[in-house]
């Protein structure tokens, strides 16, 4: 049974160092590349010292007993400034390296006293109160990075809609992933306090990262794009007193002070907007995101958003839909299309797929599309 285990132990390293030297070899790493590169070191060299302590194998190196303490202080940090920079929600870039204060002041702590509990057993009954509070500070730590995480997400899937026209394809589930899997081990950690158990939760944790993180385009790769898509941290937040609404306002990346976009101007965009939409119809690409439309009419893309804020009081995702809803009710009532299905229209006015078709067309006009069909009194062909 115990060889069974260590075959084990032995595989979990061995898939953490793996998955540590596809990160550490990925080519152009960005700042979110480079914090998931760093937080695998230590995961890796944290999940060492958990199997040795699962094996029993750090018993014969005593010197080493306790410099894990540090590590756990590491992951809450690193899940969390990874989320922040992959969603590109960071703005103060240096601060953030407060979050590991506490692994550093662990660190120098044991320091003064690992040495001291090596040569004399007898001073860790002395020293057991210290370590109970710097474990509820781990376990404290762990739960609140967590949530903070989950915070995060839930931002980054406000911000999506505000750039792109179709979510369909845009997947968050390497971030809830990651989430998830930190929430199951603390759970483990500060429920059932077994080696083993632990082990085996962040072996598993590491596993269904790389396999994940290979499927999911990106992580360890370089993919292409052809459309454009803007930072986060370059659209910031405002209220406008005169109007009492909030609408969004532009940061440059290089420098770009925060001025209040004039009416005529914004009306002028709106205009041009409008035009190009309806002449070029480009609501039917799927994939058009807020920085496409920002290029053909040579603006920023936080100008734009702020204009369809403002103008039109809808984020980007609504505005494009709706153009798509509306093209699609016209397209409905053309005699020529009632040889075709319904899913078939809506590929036509630029929807991905039956969920973001049915969701978005209720949204608009408050009935399901079946329902308007049946209003219109219009024969369609049978089929999805």
């Amino acid at each position: 049974m115990e060889t069974g285990w260590q075959l084990i132990y032995i595989s979990g390293v061995s898939i953490a160092l793996f998955i540590f030297i596809l990160l550490i070899t990925k080519q152009k790493k960005n700042a979110a590349d480079k914090i998931l590169t760093l937080w695998f070191f230590f995961a890796l060299a944290h999940l060492i010292f958990i199997t040795g302590y699962a094996s029993g194998f750090i018993r014969q190196f005593p010197s080493f007993i306790g410099w894990e303490l540090p590590l756990p202080f590491l992951h809450g940090p690193f899940l969390y400034l990874y989320i922040l920079f992959l969603s590109g929600q960071q703005h103060y870039q240096w601060a953030y390296l407060l979050h590991f204060i506490p692994a550093v002041l662990t660190t120098i702590l044991l320091a003064f006293i690992l040495p001291g509990i090596q040569s004399d057993q007898l001073m860790l009954s002395a020293y057991q109160p210290l370590f109970r509070v710097v474990i509820g500070c781990i376990m404290i730590s762990g739960v609140v990075y967590v949530v903070l995480s989950l915070i995060l997400l839930y931002r980054h899937r406000q911000n999506i809609r505000g750039q792109f026209s179709n979510t369909d394809k845009i997947t968050l589930n390497w971030m809830r992933y990651l989430i998830s899997g930190m929430g199951v081990i603390w759970i483990v950690v500060i429920f059932m306090q077994s080696p083993r158990a632990l082990y085996i939760a962040v072996a598993l944790f590491i596993f269904f990262i790389g396999y994940f993180g290979i499927r999911q385009a990106g992580i360890f790769s370089n993919p292409a794009s052809v459309h454009s898509v803007v930072l986060p941290t370059t659209l910031e937040v405002i209220e406008l007193p005169e109007k009492n609404e909030i609408i969004t306002e532009v940061t440059d990346r290089v420098k770009y002070e925060k001025t209040k976009l004039e009416d005529t101007k914004a009306a002028e965009i709106q205009s041009r907007l409008e035009q190009l939409m309806k002449e070029q119809e480009y609501y039917k690409d799927p994939e058009l995101t807020l920085g496409d439309l920002a290029k053909m009419l040579d603006i920023h893309p936080g100008v734009l958003s702020q204009v369809i804020n403002s103008k039109e009081g809808k984020n980007f995702y609504d505005y494009i839909n709706t153009f798509r809803v509306e093209a699609f009710k016209q397209l409905l009532l053309e005699p020529e299309s009632r040889q075709y299905t319904l899913l078939a229209l809506a590929f036509e006015c630029g929807f991905s797929s039956k969920t973001s078709f049915n969701r978005n067309f209720k949204k608009i006009t408050q009935m399901s599309p079946s329902s308007y069909v049946k209003q219109q009194r219009v024969e369609m062909q049978d089929g999805d």
